[in-house]
Protein backbone atom coordinates (compact mmCIF):
# COMPACT_ATOMS: atom_id res chain seq x y z
CA UNK A 1 0.00 0.00 0.00
CA UNK A 2 2.70 2.31 0.81
CA UNK A 3 4.37 1.37 -2.01
CA UNK A 4 1.49 2.14 -4.46
CA UNK A 5 0.80 5.37 -2.64
CA UNK A 6 4.39 6.66 -3.47
CA UNK A 7 3.96 5.79 -6.92
CA UNK A 8 0.93 7.77 -6.99
CA UNK A 9 2.40 10.60 -5.52
CA UNK A 10 5.44 10.64 -8.39
CA UNK A 11 2.70 10.19 -10.96
CA UNK A 12 0.98 13.34 -9.71
CA UNK A 13 4.32 15.38 -9.09
CA UNK A 14 5.40 14.63 -12.53
CA UNK A 15 2.24 15.72 -14.08
CA UNK A 16 2.48 18.98 -12.31
CA UNK A 17 5.58 19.70 -13.07
CA UNK A 18 4.43 19.53 -17.06
CA UNK A 19 2.01 22.05 -15.82
CA UNK A 20 3.77 23.98 -13.63
CA UNK A 21 7.11 26.17 -13.49
CA UNK A 22 9.43 25.31 -11.04
CA UNK A 23 8.70 29.28 -9.52
CA UNK A 24 5.28 28.66 -9.12
CA UNK A 25 5.21 27.37 -5.02
CA UNK A 26 6.87 30.72 -4.53
CA UNK A 27 4.37 33.25 -5.40
CA UNK A 28 1.77 34.20 -3.51
CA UNK A 29 -1.58 33.79 -4.47
CA UNK A 30 -2.72 37.06 -3.50
CA UNK A 31 0.60 38.55 -5.35
CA UNK A 32 -0.90 36.63 -8.41
CA UNK A 33 -3.77 38.81 -8.67
CA UNK A 34 -2.91 41.97 -7.52
CA UNK A 35 -0.12 41.80 -10.39
CA UNK A 36 -3.27 41.00 -12.49
CA UNK A 37 -5.56 43.63 -11.63
CA UNK A 38 -2.58 46.45 -11.83
CA UNK A 39 -2.59 45.47 -15.51
CA UNK A 40 -6.04 45.42 -15.98
CA UNK A 41 -6.35 48.26 -14.40
CA UNK A 42 -3.80 50.17 -16.35
CA UNK A 43 -5.04 48.62 -19.39
CA UNK A 44 -8.64 49.50 -18.67
CA UNK A 45 -7.44 53.14 -17.45
CA UNK A 46 -5.85 54.12 -21.13
CA UNK A 47 -9.04 53.60 -22.66
CA UNK A 48 -7.48 52.55 -25.97
CA UNK A 49 -7.50 49.18 -25.97
CA UNK A 50 -11.20 46.83 -26.03
CA UNK A 51 -12.86 45.44 -22.92
CA UNK A 52 -12.51 41.70 -24.48
CA UNK A 53 -8.69 42.03 -25.05
CA UNK A 54 -8.45 43.84 -21.55
CA UNK A 55 -9.66 40.44 -19.83
CA UNK A 56 -8.06 37.76 -22.19
CA UNK A 57 -5.01 39.84 -21.57
CA UNK A 58 -5.65 39.50 -18.27
CA UNK A 59 -6.30 35.91 -18.44
CA UNK A 60 -3.75 34.97 -19.94
CA UNK A 61 -1.31 37.16 -18.27
CA UNK A 62 -2.33 35.61 -14.46
CA UNK A 63 -1.94 32.34 -15.79
CA UNK A 64 1.50 32.81 -16.97
CA UNK A 65 2.73 34.39 -13.91
CA UNK A 66 1.23 31.89 -11.90
CA UNK A 67 3.78 29.63 -13.50
CA UNK A 68 1.11 27.40 -15.87
CA UNK A 69 2.31 26.48 -19.65
CA UNK A 70 1.05 28.49 -21.80
CA UNK A 71 -1.06 25.66 -23.35
CA UNK A 72 -3.11 24.77 -20.60
CA UNK A 73 -3.94 28.87 -20.07
CA UNK A 74 -5.10 28.92 -23.44
CA UNK A 75 -7.63 26.21 -22.67
CA UNK A 76 -8.91 27.54 -19.31
CA UNK A 77 -9.67 30.85 -21.56
CA UNK A 78 -11.26 29.03 -24.26
CA UNK A 79 -13.70 26.63 -21.98
CA UNK A 80 -14.27 29.87 -19.68
CA UNK A 81 -15.38 32.25 -22.86
CA UNK A 82 -17.71 28.92 -23.82
CA UNK A 83 -19.26 28.69 -20.36
CA UNK A 84 -20.16 31.74 -20.14
CA UNK A 85 -21.50 32.34 -23.55
CA UNK A 86 -23.95 29.17 -23.55
CA UNK A 87 -25.11 30.69 -20.15
CA UNK A 88 -25.53 34.80 -21.54
CA UNK A 89 -26.24 33.85 -25.29
CA UNK A 90 -29.90 33.71 -25.34
CA UNK A 91 -30.22 36.11 -22.34
CA UNK A 92 -28.32 38.87 -24.57
CA UNK A 93 -29.44 38.54 -27.66
CA UNK A 94 -33.09 38.10 -26.73
CA UNK A 95 -32.77 41.86 -24.06
CA UNK A 96 -31.23 43.51 -27.25
CA UNK A 97 -33.54 42.63 -29.72
CA UNK A 98 -36.09 43.81 -27.59
CA UNK A 99 -34.55 46.94 -26.86
CA UNK A 100 -33.84 47.70 -30.52
CA UNK A 101 -37.21 47.28 -31.69
CA UNK A 102 -39.06 48.92 -29.26
CA UNK A 103 -36.91 51.76 -29.61
CA UNK A 104 -37.62 51.81 -33.80
CA UNK A 105 -41.23 51.99 -33.32
CA UNK A 106 -40.61 54.36 -30.81
CA UNK A 107 -42.69 52.63 -28.25
CA UNK A 108 -40.36 53.63 -25.48
CA UNK A 109 -41.31 56.94 -25.83
CA UNK A 110 -45.00 55.62 -24.94
CA UNK A 111 -43.51 53.80 -22.03
CA UNK A 112 -41.31 56.97 -20.56
CA UNK A 113 -44.61 59.59 -21.24
CA UNK A 114 -47.25 56.63 -19.18
CA UNK A 115 -44.47 56.52 -16.06
CA UNK A 116 -43.27 60.02 -15.88
CA UNK A 117 -47.11 61.44 -16.86
CA UNK A 118 -48.10 60.34 -13.73
CA UNK A 119 -45.15 61.37 -11.17
CA UNK A 120 -44.65 64.99 -10.39
CA UNK A 121 -41.10 65.09 -10.32
CA UNK A 122 -38.04 64.30 -12.94
CA UNK A 123 -36.29 62.89 -10.61
CA UNK A 124 -38.50 60.07 -9.49
CA UNK A 125 -39.43 59.70 -13.00
CA UNK A 126 -36.06 59.13 -14.48
CA UNK A 127 -35.15 56.73 -11.45
CA UNK A 128 -38.47 54.89 -11.60
CA UNK A 129 -37.88 54.27 -15.62
CA UNK A 130 -34.42 52.83 -15.60
CA UNK A 131 -35.11 50.81 -12.66
CA UNK A 132 -37.60 49.39 -14.58
CA UNK A 133 -36.59 48.98 -17.48
CA UNK A 134 -33.38 47.31 -16.51
CA UNK A 135 -34.10 43.99 -16.10
CA UNK A 136 -36.00 43.22 -19.65
CA UNK A 137 -33.08 44.76 -21.76
CA UNK A 138 -30.68 42.93 -19.75
CA UNK A 139 -28.58 45.74 -19.85
CA UNK A 140 -28.26 48.82 -17.84
CA UNK A 141 -26.09 50.71 -20.38
CA UNK A 142 -28.35 50.32 -23.03
CA UNK A 143 -31.49 51.56 -20.81
CA UNK A 144 -30.07 54.23 -19.96
CA UNK A 145 -29.03 55.08 -23.68
CA UNK A 146 -32.32 54.68 -24.90
CA UNK A 147 -33.84 56.51 -22.59
CA UNK A 148 -31.37 59.32 -21.46
CA UNK A 149 -32.92 61.88 -24.60
CA UNK A 150 -36.23 61.91 -22.87
CA UNK A 151 -35.17 63.36 -20.01
CA UNK A 152 -32.16 65.62 -20.90
CA UNK A 153 -32.28 69.05 -19.83
CA UNK A 154 -35.22 67.84 -17.42
CA UNK A 155 -33.83 69.49 -14.64
CA UNK A 156 -33.91 72.85 -12.88
CA UNK A 157 -31.41 75.61 -14.44
CA UNK A 158 -30.18 76.37 -10.71
CA UNK A 159 -29.49 72.99 -10.09
CA UNK A 160 -28.25 71.47 -13.58
CA UNK A 161 -30.40 70.79 -16.31
CA UNK A 162 -28.97 67.41 -16.76
CA UNK A 163 -29.13 65.91 -13.06
CA UNK A 164 -32.28 63.66 -13.91
CA UNK A 165 -29.79 61.68 -15.87
CA UNK A 166 -27.96 60.47 -13.23
CA UNK A 167 -31.07 59.15 -11.33
CA UNK A 168 -31.83 57.21 -14.67
CA UNK A 169 -28.20 55.93 -14.27
CA UNK A 170 -28.43 55.19 -10.24
CA UNK A 171 -32.16 53.44 -10.65
CA UNK A 172 -30.79 51.24 -13.58
CA UNK A 173 -28.23 50.03 -11.62
CA UNK A 174 -30.02 49.04 -8.35
CA UNK A 175 -32.34 46.71 -10.22
CA UNK A 176 -29.48 45.19 -12.32
CA UNK A 177 -27.38 44.02 -9.65
CA UNK A 178 -30.53 43.01 -6.86
CA UNK A 179 -32.83 41.63 -9.22
CA UNK A 180 -32.65 38.01 -11.02
CA UNK A 181 -32.95 37.68 -13.70
CA UNK A 182 -30.03 40.06 -15.56
CA UNK A 183 -26.48 39.06 -16.31
CA UNK A 184 -25.52 40.53 -12.54
CA UNK A 185 -27.36 37.96 -10.93
CA UNK A 186 -27.75 35.12 -13.11
CA UNK A 187 -24.10 34.11 -12.13
CA UNK A 188 -24.16 35.27 -8.51
CA UNK A 189 -27.57 32.90 -8.40
CA UNK A 190 -25.77 29.92 -10.48
CA UNK A 191 -22.38 29.79 -8.60
CA UNK A 192 -23.48 30.94 -5.29
CA UNK A 193 -27.32 29.91 -4.67
CA UNK A 194 -27.06 26.58 -3.27
CA UNK A 195 -30.10 25.28 -4.22
CA UNK A 196 -32.08 28.86 -3.58
CA UNK A 197 -35.15 29.22 -5.42
CA UNK A 198 -35.38 32.30 -7.36
CA UNK A 199 -38.47 33.42 -5.69
CA UNK A 200 -37.15 33.34 -2.74
CA UNK A 201 -33.87 35.54 -4.22
CA UNK A 202 -36.58 38.04 -5.39
CA UNK A 203 -38.60 37.97 -2.07
CA UNK A 204 -36.04 39.86 -0.71
CA UNK A 205 -33.86 41.53 -3.43
CA UNK A 206 -37.18 43.55 -4.87
CA UNK A 207 -38.45 45.32 -1.94
CA UNK A 208 -34.91 45.97 -1.05
CA UNK A 209 -34.54 47.35 -4.15
CA UNK A 210 -37.15 49.52 -4.17
CA UNK A 211 -36.22 50.81 -0.50
CA UNK A 212 -32.82 51.85 -1.78
CA UNK A 213 -34.30 53.38 -4.73
CA UNK A 214 -36.66 55.45 -2.24
CA UNK A 215 -33.98 56.39 -0.10
CA UNK A 216 -32.04 57.79 -3.33
CA UNK A 217 -34.84 59.31 -4.89
CA UNK A 218 -35.18 60.99 -1.15
CA UNK A 219 -31.80 62.27 -0.80
CA UNK A 220 -31.54 63.78 -4.51
CA UNK A 221 -32.53 66.94 -3.30
CA UNK A 222 -29.52 66.47 -0.56
CA UNK A 223 -27.11 65.37 -3.38
CA UNK A 224 -28.30 67.43 -6.25
CA UNK A 225 -29.55 70.38 -4.96
CA UNK A 226 -33.36 71.58 -3.80
CA UNK A 227 -34.69 72.71 -6.87
CA UNK A 228 -34.23 69.00 -7.98
CA UNK A 229 -36.47 67.57 -6.29
CA UNK A 230 -38.96 70.83 -6.52
CA UNK A 231 -42.31 69.71 -7.97
CA UNK A 232 -41.94 72.38 -10.60
CA UNK A 233 -38.78 71.49 -11.54
CA UNK A 234 -40.30 70.25 -15.05
CA UNK A 235 -43.45 70.25 -17.15
CA UNK A 236 -45.76 66.86 -16.07
CA UNK A 237 -45.91 64.20 -18.72
CA UNK A 238 -49.30 63.14 -20.03
CA UNK A 239 -50.05 59.96 -22.11
CA UNK A 240 -51.70 60.85 -25.12
CA UNK A 241 -51.24 57.68 -27.00
CA UNK A 242 -54.27 54.86 -27.64
CA UNK A 243 -54.63 52.20 -25.10
CA UNK A 244 -53.11 50.05 -27.94
CA UNK A 245 -50.10 51.53 -28.56
CA UNK A 246 -49.56 51.17 -24.53
CA UNK A 247 -50.01 47.86 -25.20
CA UNK A 248 -47.92 47.09 -27.69
CA UNK A 249 -45.00 48.90 -25.69
CA UNK A 250 -45.39 46.68 -22.46
CA UNK A 251 -46.34 43.36 -24.58
CA UNK A 252 -42.33 42.03 -24.11
CA UNK A 253 -42.90 42.88 -20.16
CA UNK A 254 -46.62 40.97 -19.89
CA UNK A 255 -44.70 38.21 -22.13
CA UNK A 256 -41.86 37.72 -19.47
CA UNK A 257 -43.66 38.04 -16.03
CA UNK A 258 -46.32 36.08 -17.85
CA UNK A 259 -43.99 33.40 -18.75
CA UNK A 260 -42.55 33.21 -15.03
CA UNK A 261 -45.49 30.97 -13.28
CA UNK A 262 -45.42 28.93 -16.83
CA UNK A 263 -41.92 28.11 -16.55
CA UNK A 264 -41.94 27.67 -12.67
CA UNK A 265 -44.64 25.38 -11.71
CA UNK A 266 -45.69 23.75 -15.44
CA UNK A 267 -42.28 23.32 -17.07
CA UNK A 268 -40.02 23.60 -13.83
CA UNK A 269 -36.95 24.54 -14.82
CA UNK A 270 -34.25 25.40 -13.17
CA UNK A 271 -32.66 28.99 -13.00
CA UNK A 272 -31.18 28.73 -15.76
CA UNK A 273 -33.46 27.41 -18.30
CA UNK A 274 -36.07 29.34 -16.69
CA UNK A 275 -34.00 32.73 -17.70
CA UNK A 276 -33.82 30.93 -21.72
CA UNK A 277 -37.96 30.55 -21.21
CA UNK A 278 -38.71 33.82 -20.21
CA UNK A 279 -36.61 36.27 -22.14
CA UNK A 280 -37.35 34.33 -25.48
CA UNK A 281 -40.89 34.71 -24.76
CA UNK A 282 -40.30 38.25 -24.47
CA UNK A 283 -38.59 38.16 -27.78
CA UNK A 284 -40.75 36.24 -29.70
CA UNK A 285 -44.03 38.11 -28.67
CA UNK A 286 -41.98 41.58 -29.27
CA UNK A 287 -41.46 40.64 -33.00
CA UNK A 288 -44.59 39.09 -33.18
CA UNK A 289 -46.38 42.28 -32.70
CA UNK A 290 -43.27 44.64 -35.10
CA UNK A 291 -43.81 45.65 -38.43
CA UNK A 292 -42.37 43.33 -41.09
CA UNK A 293 -40.40 46.10 -42.63
CA UNK A 294 -38.63 47.28 -39.65
CA UNK A 295 -38.55 43.03 -37.48
CA UNK A 296 -35.28 42.00 -39.59
CA UNK A 297 -33.96 45.23 -39.67
CA UNK A 298 -34.18 45.63 -35.80
CA UNK A 299 -33.33 41.99 -35.02
CA UNK A 300 -30.01 42.64 -37.39
CA UNK A 301 -28.90 45.20 -34.96
CA UNK A 302 -29.84 44.06 -31.95
CA UNK A 303 -27.91 40.96 -32.60
CA UNK A 304 -24.76 43.30 -33.48
CA UNK A 305 -25.53 44.77 -30.15
CA UNK A 306 -25.47 41.55 -28.48
CA UNK A 307 -22.14 40.55 -29.96
CA UNK A 308 -20.16 43.23 -28.57
CA UNK A 309 -21.62 42.92 -25.13
CA UNK A 310 -21.17 39.03 -24.92
CA UNK A 311 -17.64 39.13 -25.91
CA UNK A 312 -16.70 41.28 -23.16
CA UNK A 313 -18.17 38.99 -20.82
CA UNK A 314 -17.05 35.91 -22.36
CA UNK A 315 -13.57 37.76 -21.02
CA UNK A 316 -14.79 37.65 -17.86
CA UNK A 317 -15.33 33.61 -17.41
CA UNK A 318 -11.78 32.87 -19.27
CA UNK A 319 -10.38 34.90 -16.25
CA UNK A 320 -12.67 33.13 -13.55
CA UNK A 321 -11.87 29.78 -15.38
CA UNK A 322 -7.88 30.64 -15.13
CA UNK A 323 -8.23 31.33 -11.93
CA UNK A 324 -10.52 28.33 -10.99
CA UNK A 325 -8.45 25.95 -12.72
CA UNK A 326 -4.81 27.01 -11.60
CA UNK A 327 -6.30 26.61 -7.90
CA UNK A 328 -5.86 30.50 -7.18
CA UNK A 329 -9.14 30.73 -5.75
CA UNK A 330 -8.55 29.19 -2.64
CA UNK A 331 -5.19 30.97 -1.73
CA UNK A 332 -6.89 34.05 -2.48
CA UNK A 333 -9.65 33.80 -0.04
CA UNK A 334 -7.02 32.11 2.30
CA UNK A 335 -4.94 35.16 2.05
CA UNK A 336 -7.87 37.23 3.34
CA UNK A 337 -9.51 35.17 5.92
CA UNK A 338 -6.96 36.01 8.54
CA UNK A 339 -7.43 39.48 7.83
CA UNK A 340 -11.10 40.03 7.88
CA UNK A 341 -14.02 38.78 8.70
CA UNK A 342 -15.25 35.75 6.52
CA UNK A 343 -18.53 37.35 5.35
CA UNK A 344 -16.52 40.27 4.08
CA UNK A 345 -14.44 38.27 1.88
CA UNK A 346 -16.61 38.39 -0.79
CA UNK A 347 -17.64 42.15 -0.89
CA UNK A 348 -14.10 42.68 -0.79
CA UNK A 349 -13.20 40.63 -3.60
CA UNK A 350 -16.07 42.24 -5.29
CA UNK A 351 -15.18 45.85 -4.73
CA UNK A 352 -11.34 45.39 -5.74
CA UNK A 353 -12.30 43.49 -9.42
CA UNK A 354 -15.29 46.22 -9.45
CA UNK A 355 -12.29 48.78 -9.29
CA UNK A 356 -9.94 47.37 -11.12
CA UNK A 357 -11.95 46.96 -14.48
CA UNK A 358 -15.04 48.71 -14.12
CA UNK A 359 -18.27 45.98 -15.00
CA UNK A 360 -20.55 44.91 -12.96
CA UNK A 361 -21.39 41.74 -14.96
CA UNK A 362 -17.67 41.00 -15.02
CA UNK A 363 -17.55 41.27 -11.20
CA UNK A 364 -20.12 38.80 -10.70
CA UNK A 365 -18.86 36.66 -13.30
CA UNK A 366 -15.30 36.18 -11.50
CA UNK A 367 -16.46 36.85 -7.80
CA UNK A 368 -19.17 33.95 -8.09
CA UNK A 369 -16.97 31.87 -9.90
CA UNK A 370 -13.87 32.52 -6.89
CA UNK A 371 -15.85 32.05 -4.05
CA UNK A 372 -18.25 29.20 -5.77
CA UNK A 373 -15.02 26.89 -4.91
CA UNK A 374 -14.02 27.22 -1.96
CA UNK A 375 -15.60 26.70 1.93
CA UNK A 376 -17.30 30.38 1.91
CA UNK A 377 -20.15 29.07 0.63
CA UNK A 378 -20.77 26.30 3.18
CA UNK A 379 -20.31 28.97 5.82
CA UNK A 380 -22.79 32.19 4.84
CA UNK A 381 -26.19 31.70 3.55
CA UNK A 382 -26.68 32.28 -0.22
CA UNK A 383 -28.82 35.56 -0.11
CA UNK A 384 -26.77 37.19 2.12
CA UNK A 385 -23.64 36.12 0.21
CA UNK A 386 -25.11 37.13 -3.13
CA UNK A 387 -25.49 40.17 -1.23
CA UNK A 388 -22.25 40.69 -0.42
CA UNK A 389 -20.81 40.76 -3.96
CA UNK A 390 -23.70 43.05 -5.67
CA UNK A 391 -22.85 45.67 -2.83
CA UNK A 392 -18.93 45.18 -4.11
CA UNK A 393 -20.32 46.05 -7.23
CA UNK A 394 -21.59 48.82 -6.94
CA UNK A 395 -18.70 50.27 -4.18
CA UNK A 396 -16.58 52.31 -6.15
CA UNK A 397 -17.70 53.03 -9.72
CA UNK A 398 -14.63 55.51 -10.73
CA UNK A 399 -12.84 55.89 -13.92
CA UNK A 400 -12.60 52.40 -15.01
CA UNK A 401 -16.38 51.97 -15.09
CA UNK A 402 -17.52 53.02 -18.75
CA UNK A 403 -21.24 54.05 -17.58
CA UNK A 404 -18.82 56.55 -15.71
CA UNK A 405 -17.97 58.02 -19.19
CA UNK A 406 -20.69 57.18 -21.20
CA UNK A 407 -22.76 59.88 -18.51
CA UNK A 408 -19.69 62.42 -18.29
CA UNK A 409 -20.09 62.72 -22.52
CA UNK A 410 -23.96 62.68 -21.88
CA UNK A 411 -24.13 65.44 -19.83
CA UNK A 412 -20.91 67.33 -20.48
CA UNK A 413 -20.44 67.72 -16.57
CA UNK A 414 -16.77 67.61 -15.25
CA UNK A 415 -15.30 64.24 -13.63
CA UNK A 416 -15.77 65.72 -10.38
CA UNK A 417 -19.42 66.75 -10.65
CA UNK A 418 -19.98 62.76 -12.20
CA UNK A 419 -18.11 61.59 -9.22
CA UNK A 420 -20.03 63.19 -6.59
CA UNK A 421 -23.59 62.95 -8.87
CA UNK A 422 -22.81 59.36 -9.82
CA UNK A 423 -19.95 57.48 -8.02
CA UNK A 424 -20.87 58.48 -4.79
CA UNK A 425 -24.34 58.14 -4.56
CA UNK A 426 -24.01 54.77 -5.75
CA UNK A 427 -21.39 53.83 -3.45
CA UNK A 428 -23.93 54.59 -1.09
CA UNK A 429 -26.52 52.35 -2.39
CA UNK A 430 -23.62 49.52 -2.32
CA UNK A 431 -23.03 50.64 1.85
CA UNK A 432 -26.87 49.79 2.20
CA UNK A 433 -26.85 46.01 0.15
CA UNK A 434 -23.47 45.50 2.18
CA UNK A 435 -25.44 46.55 5.64
CA UNK A 436 -28.47 44.56 4.73
CA UNK A 437 -26.21 41.45 3.62
CA UNK A 438 -24.81 41.37 7.75
CA UNK A 439 -27.97 41.89 9.26
CA UNK A 440 -29.74 39.06 7.39
CA UNK A 441 -26.80 36.88 8.09
CA UNK A 442 -27.11 37.83 11.96
CA UNK A 443 -30.45 37.65 11.93
CA UNK A 444 -32.76 35.66 9.94
CA UNK A 445 -30.47 33.20 7.84
CA UNK A 446 -27.38 32.58 10.48
CA UNK A 447 -27.45 28.77 9.01
CA UNK A 448 -25.32 28.78 5.63
CA UNK A 449 -27.63 25.64 5.07
CA UNK A 450 -31.17 26.75 3.16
Amino acid sequence: MAKNAEINLRCFQNERKLILNPNYLSMDPLVVLILTLILITVLAFSRRVPAFLVLITGAIFLGLIAGFNPDQVLKWTAEGMGEIFSSFAIVILSGMVIARLLLDQRLLDVIVSGISGRIKTPAAGAGIIGFILSVPTTCCITTYLMIAPAFKGQGDESSGSNKPLYLVAIGSIISYVLIFPTPATMPLLSNLGGGCPAYLFNAVTIPLSLAILAIVILLSGFWYGKGFSSPETGEKRVSEYPLKTHLRAWTPFIAIIGAVPVGVFLLQLSHLGLVQFIMLAGLISTLAFAPRDIRMKGFSAGAKSAGLILFDFCSAGAIGKVIIGSGLAGGIVDSLIPVVPVIMVPFIIAAVFATAQGSRVVTAVIASQIIGTTEIIQQVHPLPLILMVSAGTCFIPYLTDPYFWLIQRTTGDDIGTVLRNYTLPLAFCGLIMLSAAIFLSMTFYPDPMI
